[in-house]
């Protein structure tokens, strides 16, 4: 079914360097959790498509119990050959695998490694992203992996592609966490009744107008969704009430927009580009937005 890739096991030490991004847990702790990954590869049976990819599993993992694993959908600035790239290059992976995370919601964490782009600002996909559904499905075949608690997140390409998914594959995945992206807003408005939380930055150019769109495709559709405009700057307490004050409406739709000009690090210019990409950092340090995930479950009826 799969079988390690050698040529990229890790060391006993992180490859570079991630610089510090958020307040929780101090270098070390991500350092550690990077290299708490193991490196595998995956041929798809359907497709023929090998894959690379970064896997998590719990230290203290009893094949007894039941886990639910986050799968994370890195952006396509870092499509790669090395497996690792992902897992070194923000926080969107390795968040969910420091030690304080797995104390709170032990989990596999999933991370594939693309060596090319796999889904395009048209909309369209490649056959990668079927290969990643068969990579997820011979996982749960080996190991105790809920499948009813099965998320996926991702960042620009990754939340694209995890959209994609969504549509093509109603009944694989719980919820999903989509940060900085968009998709065509006439295929996204059948996702009405999928839990998922939409995070962009008002100055982001592209997947700001975009998002707005599929939600009021998705409104238009019958879809009932919780909107709120967020400070990028807030504390975590702060955005721990936000958080509170989104689920407490009750719909399994939420879109949080990060208020223009509270997003970018100061010394930057205050563009489209520094906007899509530091919401990445912003999203994925707020406990609130993790700690939702692991509540949802997958609808079977």
């Amino acid at each position: 079914m799969e079988k390690p890739e050698s040529e990229f096991r890790v060391q006993n030490r992180t490859p570079r360097k991630q610089k510090q991004l958020w307040s929780d847990e101090n270098q070390q702790a991500i350092d550690a959790a990077v290299r708490a990954f193991q490196q595998f590869r995956f041929t798809d049976p359907d497709t023929g498509i090998a894959l690379q990819y970064n896997l998590f599993i719990p230290e203290d993992y009893d094949a007894s119990e039941s886990y639910p694993l986050v799968m994370f959908i890195h952006d396509a600035g870092v499509v790669s050959r090395d497996p690792r790239t992902t897992l070194i290059q923000g926080l969107g992976a390795v968040i969910w695998a420091t030690r304080s995370a797995q104390a709170k919601h032990e989990c596999f964490v999933l991370a594939p490694q693309y060596s090319t782009v796999i889904v395009n600002d048209e909309s369209e996909a490649t056959e990668e992203l079927v290969a990643t559904v068969g990579l997820i499905r011979a996982l749960t075949g080996q190991y105790s992996i809920d499948k009813d608690r099965i998320y996926t997140t991702g960042q620009s390409m990754g939340c694209m592609a995890s959209i994609e998914m969504l549509i093509k594959y109603p009944d694989l995945f719980a919820a999903a966490l989509l940060v900085a992206g968009q998709w065509d807003a006439e295929r996204m408005s059948v996702l009405t009744t999928a839990n998922m939380w939409a995070i962009v930055s008002e100055g982001d150019r592209k997947a700001f107008p975009g998002m707005n769109a599929s939600m009021a495709a998705l409104e238009a559709a019958g879809a009932e969704i919780s909107r709120a405009t967020w400070n990028g700057r807030a504390s975590p307490e702060e955005f721990a009430l936000e958080v509170e004050k989104m689920i407490a409406e009750g719909n399994n739709i939420k879109y949080t927009v990060l208020r223009k000009g509270t997003v970018v690090p100061e010394g930057l210019p205050d563009d489209g580009g520094n906007n899509h990409k530091h919401t990445w950092r912003i999203a994925y340090a707020i406990e609130g937005l993790r700690d939702w995930l692991f509540t949802q479950r997958r609808k079977t009826d």
